[in-house]
């Protein structure tokens, strides 16, 4: 059995962030070494509580990274500076790991059964497995032209993109000037830009991901938020605010990678994973303080009722 690593960054959800390692652990932990933890904003989250799973497992390593990206763009002439590009999620992990192998994930995740069992049968001679696509910002999915399954065989010219996403079938997309002015979006339009492998759960292929990603390949980082696109100067007094002072698109996590090594030959498998894990409402429990705690209390009964740990 192949030893693989995983790669995980934590702000805030303490509970959660248990939940989600030691659930894995327990149904993936005969895969598993290390575990690389990269606790972000360590000061911001002291107050979102400690992260008391670093007690509980012996196969962490802690990174506090020196600067906090989070999900802002990245600058890309920057990434060749070690500290700057380890700040970029899941990185420091990427670049530390000697395994062949590593999961993502999110520190907001159940796992039920074993999810790298499934992700290892899937994965094949792809680069990465997992869930496939931002499939509800896509006007191809909308279109019902695409899917996570068949996401390689839909590869439509710039002409033919534009016209679908400016038909948007009953969804609020992104206005179709922000997709015009994107240099390599009107080069390349596939992959398509909503498309990539959801981080929350990815296994990555590292003897492909590795040669062909940031600081050795031309791949921007798996982690990275990237802007393309236009940004107007602010005026005096002016706040910055996405799309008001910019056009154009961003690619979310994950998206940029995903299409820069496509764009190399690689390609990536398709797993549903709804029967081993749950995802708990992600990046928007940080901005609703009654779902946040909600889902901690949530993880809490569960830490309590199948882990016999007590609070």
């Amino acid at each position: 059995m192949k030893k693989i690593d995983v790669l995980i960054n934590a702000y805030g959800k303490p509970f959660q962030t248990a939940l989600s390692l030691l659930s894995l652990m327990k149904h993936s932990g005969q895969w598993i070494d290390r575990i690389w933890f990269v606790q972000d904003r360590p000061e911001e989250t002291k107050v979102l509580g400690r992260q008391f799973i670093l007690d509980l497992l012996d196969n962490v390593t802690l990174y506090k990274p020196s600067d906090w990206r989070w999900i802002n763009h990245i600058e890309e002439d920057l990434l060749t500076d070690e500290a700057y590009r380890h700040s970029v999620r899941y990185q420091y992990g990427w670049e530390h790991t000697d395994k062949d192998y590593v999961l993502t994930v999110h520190n907001d995740v159940y796992f039920t059964a074993d999810p790298v069992n499934l992700l290892m049968e899937a994965i094949g001679n792809n680069i990465a497995a997992g869930e496939i696509g931002l499939c509800c910002q896509c006007p191809a999915f909308h279109h019902k032209l695409c899917s996570p399954e068949t996401y390689q065989n839909y590869r439509p010219n710039l002409k033919e993109f534009i016209a679908i996403a400016s038909d948007p079938k009953g969804y609020i997309p992104t206005d179709v000037s922000n997709y015009m002015v994107c240099p390599s979006l009107r080069k390349k339009p596939w992959p398509l830009p909503s498309c990539r492998v959801n981080e929350w759960c990815a296994l990555i292929d590292m003897t492909k991901a590795r040669p062909a990603t940031v600081p050795f390949g031309p791949a921007r980082p798996f982690g990275a938020h990237v802007f393309e696109g236009i940004k107007r100067k602010l005026k005096d007094g002016e706040k910055w605010q996405e799309f008001e002072n910019t056009l154009g698109i961003v690619y979310d996590t994950a998206m940029a990678w995903f299409r820069d090594v496509h764009h190399q030959g690689y390609t990536c498998a398709h797993q549903n994973l709804s029967k081993v894990a749950q995802h708990w409402s992600g990046h928007q429990a940080l901005f609703d303080t009654d779902l946040y705690a909600e889902n901690e209390n949530r993880a809490k009964k569960i830490l309590e009722q199948e882990f016999n740990l007590e609070f």
